[in-house]
């Protein structure tokens, strides 16, 4: 078998995967109704009546950062998307579930087809609560949109660490909406996107004395979003309803929480991410890139953010995996592209998480909770 037939070959099965994974994930949509927050979210706000218009959701938004949360981006996405009707949510949800497997192609730096399989099949074999991040609408506005820009965000400013990396065009002005969304996105996220662009600042600046002008544009729109999120007055409403405990047992209840959720929630990608460093460093012997070093370290600190958080729901762990898949997809593109032993390791692998995707789907769609 020749190259160009090896990369039909590559592209026949890829589509096919495709096909199959997306297609049984949009039957899933389908079996998931509009519920719980979806019936409020699909009103205006402050009226009661059905989102008719961008006006009513500018202006439930208005209503919502001061009454009940700071999320505006994620939930101005929401209202719009359920205004579209339940099976047009569902086609959209696919769309963005694509869409956000290639952001994450696109931060890992893998051009691969067979690694967009991989993606796609990670977003389910190592998703916390499918359900709630990707089929309930609500959950998939804040965390399967969401994650998108805010991934984008990531990789447009670790890009900079790229030698090679020529000047997006118009980014000083793009960069602007961009940042602002990212910073805005959630509560761990946000924060993190801001000490990521800091970090890259910082490390150029030691190594060149020259910072562009993007990058500072950055820092100070994702550190506006991240405190207009979180110092939103609605928010301070809504905590109200949480339980006020003495400041040590709070400190306990958060430690707890932060030590089951990191062996639980995210243990599988995060353990699979150590492998493959420690495989770097040791099987391989291979300098690490201080781009995906500075990848990493942003998933673990929007980890070690939530141990802020008086809650953390599975769904919130939804963009840390996303962060950690990138990461992963990045070690198996430079591995593919050398062939030999690892080659066959990364095959193995993808085959065995689409396996797994596979098999989640079909048995949520059998015995569906919905």
């Amino acid at each position: 078998m020749n190259k160009n037939e090896k990369k039909i070959g590559i592209y026949i099965v890829t589509g096919v995967g495709l096909l199959l994974l997306l297609g049984l994930q949009f039957m899933l949509h389908r079996a998931t109704p509009f519920m719980k927050d979806d019936f409020w979210y699909s009103t205006n706000l402050v009226t009661g009546k059905k989102v008719s218009s961008p006006l009513d959701i500018l202006q439930s938004q208005i209503w919502h950062y001061f009454n009940w949360g700071g999320r505006v981006f994620n939930h101005a996405v929401l209202q719009a998307v359920l205004a579209t009707g339940e099976f047009w949510a569902d086609v959209l949800n696919v769309m963005a579930t694509i869409l956000l497997g290639i952001v994450i192609c696109v931060l890992g730096k893998t051009k691969n087809p067979l690694l967009f399989l991989g993606a796609e099949a990670m977003l389910v074999s190592f998703n916390a609560s499918i359900h709630f991040s990707m089929y309930w609408e609500a959950g998939s506005a804040n965390y399967l949109y969401s994650s998108s820009w805010v991934l984008f965000y990531a990789f447009v400013i670790l890009r900079s660490l790229d030698d090679d990396a020529k000047k997006l065009k118009g980014i000083s002005l793009w960069i602007l909406p961009l940042a602002l969304a990212a910073g805005w996105s959630n509560e761990n996220m946000g924060p993190s996107c801001f000490l990521l662009t800091v970090f890259v600042i910082l490390f150029l600046w030691l190594k060149k004395r020259k910072i562009d002008l993007f990058l500072v544009e950055g820092a100070v729109l994702t550190l506006v979003g991240s405190a207009a999120l979180i110092l939103a007055p609605g928010n301070f409403v809504r905590n109200q309803f949480n339980e006020d405990l003495p400041f040590l047992a709070m400190i306990k209840s958060r430690l707890m929480q932060f030590i089951f959720t990191s062996s639980n929630y995210l243990f599988p990608v995060f353990l699979l991410s150590l492998i493959l460093l420690i495989a770097e460093l040791t099987l391989f012997r291979e300098e690490l890139q201080i781009r995906n070093v500075a990848l990493f370290a942003f998933a673990c600190v929007a980890q070690g953010g939530m141990i802020l958080s008086p809650t953390y729901p599975q769904r919130a762990s939804f963009g840390i995996m996303c962060a950690l898949i990138a990461y992963i997809l990045a070690f198996l593109e430079r591995r593919l592209k050398k062939g030999g032993p690892g080659r066959v390791f990364c095959l193995i692998l993808i085959g065995s998480v689409y396996l797994h995707a596979i098999t989640v789907v079909m048995t949520d769609l059998v015995f569906t909770p919905f």
